[in-house]
């Protein structure tokens, strides 16, 4: 908007009363048009609120200006472009913080304002008003929580920021109890549409700053205060699942767990409510299938589990990985025991170890028998069936034929007898339709993982008593 026609000082003077409801005035009346910015009276309008956005003597002119402009840009595309450089040039330079002013309409125009510019300031003032805003408001907090985690370098600088002015605004507040439990309610939910999937790096120490921003709520008595303690904490573990089902690096962030551990510890030395309680069920399954993931690679994160146990409890973690241990059998030994119980595997003795070695061949040889048995071809049922057939005019041979039936028979019952008592079972069927795991599968072709194959071998598991189940051979397979 050109400014050669009216001296700058001559603007500075002018009423900006008069100014901001001359803009507001076409605003309400849905007059204001892209003709209408050619008139001298709404572009000495538009002139004087975007030198006010700059003017620092007079914070609430400065809100005031960037809030219209707002609403203005909300009316068209015409009249956003016209705007759009006074709120550039104008917001250079930080605005003052919000404290009291305006209601919440205001300040939804306000953020919108903000949003045009670029400058390095608008990130960290956005976290401050997410965490400032007044309960009630919604619209804006949602606006100044993508602000903040849209353009911030990390997400761990946002939640600092956010949760540094959330604690100084609590201390300057008569019931800080209750109403830090609404606020984080609302920062979470605001936060939940943004942060789980924005493209900006987690950064160092993001477990850490989510829970000193969670934690600011904590406290209170009383049944209303109750009641928004459930209902905190169950908006603050909702975002922590959602975290941890889209940002893969943040699974391993033990400082996350322990803010968990902190939420439940809001009812010691009760127990939480039963919808509390299963959210932490969920973020204990997401969080050991992050170890699971760990495990299969042959490395045990011990301080992750620790730090699990500590938080959700030894009886829920152990239950979960126990249950991921028995459905994955290629696990090595050792580390499937870790999962399961969080306890190192007991070296066996030297003779039980060499005893182990001596019948691995015979398990080898029991289980390819046993898969033998099993397979659908042959077998004493179609020995029989072929004595039958020839028994009229060959009764010798059929006899012969009868005879080797009943000892398959007995062939068949020590196999499983044997194959019973050293524990080994046959994984698979064959013909079955399965997506391939290279860690159960062998393909005699390259395979991508989870593609989908037929079993044409089943495999073998050996589960020896007290200690942790191994494939013994991987079932083979070919293309489906």
């Amino acid at each position: 908007m050109s400014t050669s026609r009216i001296d700058q000082s001559e603007l500075l003077s002018a009423s900006f009363e008069q100014a901001l409801a001359t803009i507001k005035g076409l605003i309400d009346t849905r007059n204001f048009r892209k003709e209408l910015l050619s008139q001298p009276e709404v572009e000495n309008a538009l002139d004087i609120l975007g030198l006010s956005i700059a003017d620092e003597s007079e914070p609430a002119h400065q809100l005031e200006a960037v809030a219209i402009l707002g609403k203005a840009g909300e009316v068209s595309k015409p009249i956003a472009l016209a705007v759009q450089g006074l709120l550039e040039r104008g917001l250079r330079s930080p605005l003052p913080p919000t404290g009291i002013w305006g209601n919440a309409d205001d300040r939804y125009y306000l953020a919108k304002g903000v949003s045009v510019s670029h400058a390095s300031w608008v990130p960290r003032y956005s976290a401050i008003e997410l965490a400032r805003g007044e309960v009630v408001e919604k619209a804006s907090r949602e606006i100044w929580a993508n602000l903040a985690v849209s353009r911030a370098e990390t997400l761990t600088e946002v939640l600092r920021i956010t949760a540094d002015a959330l604690a100084k605004q609590l201390t300057e507040i008569a019931d800080p109890a209750d109403t830090a439990y609404r606020k984080i309610m609302r920062i979470c939910d605001a936060l939940s549409s943004t942060l789980p999937t924005a493209d900006v790096p987690t950064g160092p120490g993001f477990g850490q700053a989510f829970s000193d921003l969670v934690l600011q709520a904590g406290g209170g008595k009383g049944a209303e205060s109750s009641r928004l303690r459930e209902d905190a904490a169950a908006t603050v573990l909702d975002l922590v699942i959602q975290i941890l089902r889209l940002r893969f690096d943040i699974l391993f962030d033990t400082g996350l767990y322990r803010a968990v551990g902190r939420i439940r510890g809001w009812w010691r030395p009760g127990r939480p409510p039963d919808a509390i309680e299963n959210k932490a069920d969920r973020i204990t399954q997401l969080a050991l299938d992050g170890i699971h993931i760990l495990a299969r690679q042959g490395v045990e994160d011990k301080e992750l589990r620790q730090t699990l146990v500590a938080a959700l409890g030894h009886a829920r973690v152990n239950f979960t990985g126990e249950r991921l241990a028995k459905s994955d059998p290629s696990l090595l030994p050792h580390i499937s025991h870790w999962l399961a119980t969080g306890k190192t595997l007991e070296q066996v003795r030297s003779n039980d170890a060499v005893q182990e070695l001596n019948q691995r061949e015979t398990d080898e040889m029991i289980g390819r028998l046993l898969l033998a048995i099993q397979a659908k071809e042959g077998g004493s049922s179609m020995l029989r069936v072929i004595a039958d057939a020839v028994e009229a005019f060959e009764p010798s041979h059929a006899g012969t034929l009868k005879s080797a039936a009943d000892r398959f028979d007995l062939i068949e019952q020590w196999t499983n007898v044997l194959a019973g008592k050293r524990r080994l079972e046959v994984f698979g069927q064959k013909g079955e339709i399965v997506e391939y795991d290279p860690a159960v599968h062998e393909a005699t072709v390259p395979m991508t993982r989870l593609a989908l194959v037929r079993i044409s071998v089943p495999g073998i598991i050996r589960s020896p008593s007290g200690r942790p189940s191994y494939m013994l051979f991987k079932a083979i397979v070919e293309k489906a």
